[in-house]
């Protein structure tokens, strides 16, 4: 009989799983518009994940708009990764004995992903949009709020050093018996 925590660690592996495949057919479906925008123009517009605010750019500047696709994609690619990497340490984490340098790693690669995920949304989008402004007078809507992302990664990379702690007090208490 599974334990409920054991029940709950197996609907979140399948959520991980699942948020790891949604950004992943996200960022290819990107890609593919991404592509498919040079082919064919009109096609391109009715696809899967289009942001008609980006794909107006490109009548004014296709330069500008493949920093704007490149910046989408990247950032699908990021959220994509993450997930990824919480399923990988929800497969590692074993509750007998929770604290190790595997579960320890991973946290702090989720956390760095996470930073990675606000600097390239947050920072480079604006720096992005200030350019964008400057050289073409368009002006994207200010709805690109990351910093939930930069609080995550703090609050995660905290999380890691808690087992990193825990890591080296159970090596301890090996040692002292």
């Amino acid at each position: 009989m599974k334990t409920r925590t054991e029940k709950i660690l197996v609907v979140l592996k399948i959520l991980a799983l699942l948020g790891a495949i949604k950004y992943s057919i996200d960022c290819g479906a990107q890609l593919t518009n991404f592509v498919a925008s040079f082919i064919n123009t009109e096609w391109a517009k009715r696809t899967y994940e289009v942001n008609l605010d980006i794909f107006n750019i490109r009548e004014k500047s296709i330069a500008y708009y493949s920093y704007a696709m490149c910046l989408t994609i990247a950032v699908s690619a990021l959220k994509a990764t993450i997930w990824y990497v919480v399923y990988a340490l929800l497969m590692k984490l074993k509750l007998k004995t929770p604290f190790s340098m595997e579960v320890e790693k991973k946290f702090e690669s989720i956390a760095f992903l996470l930073l990675a995920v606000w600097i390239v949304s947050a920072i480079f989008w604006k720096i992005y949009a200030y350019y964008l402004t400057q050289d073409t007078g368009i002006q994207l809507p200010a709805n690109n709020s990351s910093d939930e992302y930069f609080f995550m990664a703090g609050i995660v990379y905290i999380i890691s050093q808690i087992f990193k702690r825990g890591i080296e007090m159970q090596e301890e208490n090996q040692l002292t018996v």
